[in-house]
């Protein structure tokens, strides 16, 4: 996969098998049931729980669109937090280091601002370094750990977090130089 132009769209059904294989093509992100994505495929604006996906799709040449990457979010509105947590994300490791991670944050972070989100929270493996380092440059930082919390290896969870507040919205988004 080479960097082609590519936009961020709300997650499809008929997208699920594009995103299962990156799921699979990725040790690090969670493994999901193809069930477990269903609540995202056709989310419900119904407070106080609300779901969204978010797929990065590009278009390369006269072909099919290919999908390269996926992120699923939930934000609780509580009324007090307003919390929104970053699923499962995954960018496919030859569409890896064009952007396509820092579009799929956005995205997300625009979503949950317009629904009210106070917070953004995730859990990382701490061994993960690339993506740490993009949640980071993103203004997510460290809250805590949870020793152990992901298998197959096991490995702890690095807690991260910021505030989301209502300037934050999805910039144009291209590949192309």
């Amino acid at each position: 996969m080479t960097p082609d132009p590519t936009q961020i769209r709300p997650m499809a059904a008929a997208d699920l098998p594009a995103v299962l294989a990156i799921n699979a093509a990725s040790p690090q992100a969670p493994r999901w049931p193809p069930s477990a994505f269903e609540p995202y495929l056709s989310p419900t604006p119904e407070p106080p729980l609300l779901r969204t996906a978010f797929v990065a799709v590009s278009k390369p040449g006269d072909s099919q669109p290919v999908i390269s990457g996926f992120a699923a979010a939930t934000l609780l509105l509580d009324g007090q937090q307003n919390r929104c947590e970053l699923d499962s994300m995954a960018v496919h490791p030859q569409a890896r280091r064009h952007g396509l991670g820092t579009a799929l944050v956005r995205s997300v972070l625009a979503w949950a601002a317009h629904h009210g989100a106070h917070r953004l929270a995730l859990e990382v493996r701490a061994g993960n370094t690339p993506a740490i380092r993009l949640y980071q440059r993103l203004g997510l930082h460290p809250e805590g750990r949870r020793p152990r919390y992901y298998s197959q290896p096991e490995e702890d969870a690095l807690l991260m977090g910021m505030m989301v507040t209502p300037v934050q919205h999805p910039h144009s988004f291209s590949t192309e130089k």
